[in-house]
């Protein structure tokens, strides 16, 4: 009987050791959304940016060294180093959880005929020739760079990249010592531009977000995404992963936004972007 019993409590130690270990291994693997912290964004969002350059057969990259397209680059960098800068100054965070301020979230322009915008998690903004061509005013341009901005900072886009794809996942992606090929760095890069859709209450809330933006930010017009959705067909590659909501003009008109500008053009866009843009 007393080997019975030791071997019962043996037993019972070796279960209750599994189990505890097991815990310990649930709860270490068990990440949220939360723990996705700007600095993690910001390395997802430079690997992603690699990827991206790293494919010239599907991203076709303006020259920055061409003097026309460096015209067009620095123009925009302008208008988004200064749609961007209350964001990266990140007064707001905590010490532990903010923007890296020696980095720069750049603007890549992409030789494609194809009407699109979309941005990196970690702050990066990519638009299309074919896009920019669309556009013929500066607070067209002000507008889509604060709305992305804006999906940026609010964990807009890095929520909707983990419910497609699952905390899990990103995180192996960018601890992982070699390539992970499913799904790649490449496959989410293209569910960034081609794919990833926002709700409307999404969309919504960042329409208010972007318009106080533009507001603490410029004197352009807030209603820059007006012409835009006057141009673009239900169609347009935009429209299919940023969706227009029902009365979205009158959303944004009755939001009672004050201290915006009225400008809708210093003529630079025309100037720098247009005139210059690939044939």
């Amino acid at each position: 009987m007393r080997y019975g019993i030791k071997g019962l409590i043996i037993l019972l130690l070796t279960y209750f050791v599994f189990t505890a270990s097991t815990c310990v291994e649930t709860v270490e693997s068990g990440l949220t959304s939360a723990d996705f912290t700007k600095e993690k964004r910001e390395v997802l969002g430079d690997l992603l940016k690699q990827t991206i350059h790293d494919n010239p057969e599907e991203y076709v990259l303006l020259n920055r060294r061409s003097k026309r397209d460096s015209v067009i680059i620095t123009y925009l960098q302008t208008l988004y180093d200064q749609a961007t800068q209350e964001i990266r100054q990140d007064r707001q965070s905590t010490p532990s959880n903010r923007w890296n301020p020696e980095r720069t979230w750049e603007v890549i322009v992409l030789h494609d005929d194809n009407r699109y915008a979309f941005s990196l998690p970690g702050g990066h903004f990519y638009v299309s020739t074919g896009f920019l061509n669309t556009l013929s005013k500066g607070y067209e341009i002000y507008y889509l760079m604060a709305f992305e901005a804006t999906n940026i900072s609010g964990r807009y886009l890095i929520d909707n990249l983990i419910s497609e794809y699952n905390t899990s996942t990103l995180f192996d992606l960018i601890e992982a010592d070699e390539p992970i090929t499913n799904p790649s760095l490449l496959d989410i890069a293209k569910t960034l531009r081609d794919e990833l859709a926002f709700q409307d209450d999404i969309i919504k809330e960042i329409d208010r977000e972007t318009g106080e933006l533009i507001c603490q930010t410029s004197i352009f017009d807030r209603f820059g995404i007006q012409p835009i959705l006057e141009k673009l067909s239900t169609q347009e590659q935009y429209r299919d992963t940023r969706p227009s909501y029902a009365n979205r003009l009158d959303f944004i008109t009755e939001l009672g936004i004050e201290g915006c500008g009225t400008i809708k053009s210093t003529g630079l866009y025309e100037r720098m972007v247009l005139k210059n843009l690939p044939k």
